[in-house]
């Protein structure tokens, strides 16, 4: 259940405050847009209003948003929100953040433009990838509504800490209210999806940097988010000067016993990335894993029991990992388990055998139904 919050919209350009207050999860209580009274600009005089139409009609992106300011405000020239919203387009269309950002509250008020939430949240996409901390805030108000996007409060809790990130006072009270909300999984995981955001640079500039300092931040909170750093920092340029901090996390993660924590520990021994090359080792770890069902885990471990590395060769336990790997979808799982029955020897499907009556399998159903469907 989310608390009762009320979150402030600021428009730095346009010094439009939107008010909006959520009830509950459920059904979010909205106000209606409010204008408050704010300090007036110094009057522009009407040699300051010609130099500023002459740098906007010769295209200066500066000049249209301040111009547009002008007629929004009613400074030096007739108050007029279309020539306003036209004005915020002209300066939005070269790429100007505040530009963006102005023409998006234009389109959610519909002020000199027909109200538009899906037209609104464009622009504030737009002026968010180009670094407006107001964007980021006001994309976070969209989603946390469901104002032109489905309402989603983990992805409004991203946009308001990108905001605050951004130098933005106005999202410190929603980072708070939300952040009172989320449990540490979900707030790691909201750190995942920004760091995400980052390496992606489609909502945001690419940015490997931002991305680990993300990551960073949510590997602190979860091992699930230990494991999420650790392969990323393996895919870095130069990963080897990361092994050592891999391991730590790997590790970490593993104390807790999150499956995919274990399997890291046993990839790093098998590889001999930041700890001693340790195939027996990498076993050890992998049947741990194993034991959770963790794909990669149970895969991995298979072959090892095939080809015999850091263990004796067991192909009727190789089997039976196959075995759990098919039941849990693994791709590919369940046709290396049909070609290793097919392979098996006498006295190998004799081991079988029991090992699935331990295990409370029917070897006669396991073996006709791999032997009539070996793919499917």
């Amino acid at each position: 259940m989310i608390k009762p919050v009320s979150y402030l919209v600021l428009c730095v350009s346009s010094a439009i405050v939107l008010a909006l207050t959520a009830a509950s999860a459920a059904q979010p209580e909205k106000q209606e847009t409010t204008r408050p009274e704010t300090t007036k600009p110094a009057p522009l005089t009407p040699s300051e209003v010609a130099e500023l139409q002459t740098k906007a009609e010769a295209g200066d992106a500066d000049a249209q948003l301040k111009f547009g300011k002008a007629y929004q405000e009613g400074n030096g020239v007739p108050q007029n929100d279309v020539l306003a919203a036209g004005w915020f387009k002209k300066a939005a269309e070269q790429g100007d953040c505040a530009g963006e950002n102005n023409l998006g509250i234009a389109y959610r008020m519909g002020e000199g433009v027909e109200r538009n939430k899906e037209e609104a949240v464009r622009w504030y996409s737009k002026a968010a990838k180009h670094g407006c901390a107001p964007a980021m805030f006001n994309l976070g108000v969209s989603y946390y509504n469901g104002d032109g996007v489905p309402s989603n409060i983990f992805t409004a809790y991203a946009w308001f800490l990108l905001a605050q990130h951004m130098g933005d006072k106005v999202a410190d009270d929603a980072v708070q209210r939300s952040a009172a909300t989320m449990s540490p999984n979900e707030t790691a995981d909201t750190f995942i999806e920004i760091a995400s955001m980052y390496e992606k640079g489609e909502e945001l500039p690419k940015s490997d940097e931002e991305a680990l300092r993300w990551l960073r931040m949510a590997a602190s909170i979860t091992p699930r988010a230990k494991v999420r750093l650790a392969t990323h920092l393996v895919n870095e340029p130069e990963p080897t000067k990361y092994y050592g901090e891999v391991v730590n996390l790997c590790k970490s993660a593993a104390k807790e016993s999150y499956p995919k924590g274990l399997y890291c520990v046993g990839y790093m021994y098998r590889k001999g990335w930041g700890v001693p090359q340790d195939s027996v080792e990498a076993v050890k770890w992998y049947q741990r894993a194993a034991g959770f069902e963790d794909p990669p885990a149970l895969m991995e471990l298979a072959d090892m029991e095939l080809s015999g590395e850091g263990t004796k060769v067991d192909r009727p336990a190789a089997f039976l990992l196959l075995l759990h790997a098919a039941q849990i979808g693994v791709e590919g799982s369940r046709e290396k388990a049909s070609h290793l029955l097919a392979e098996m020897d006498k006295t190998e499907l004799k081991k079988t055998e029991k090992k699935l009556r331990d295990q409370r399998f029917d070897p006669k159903r396991v073996f006709s139904t791999l032997r009539a469907n070996p793919a499917s």
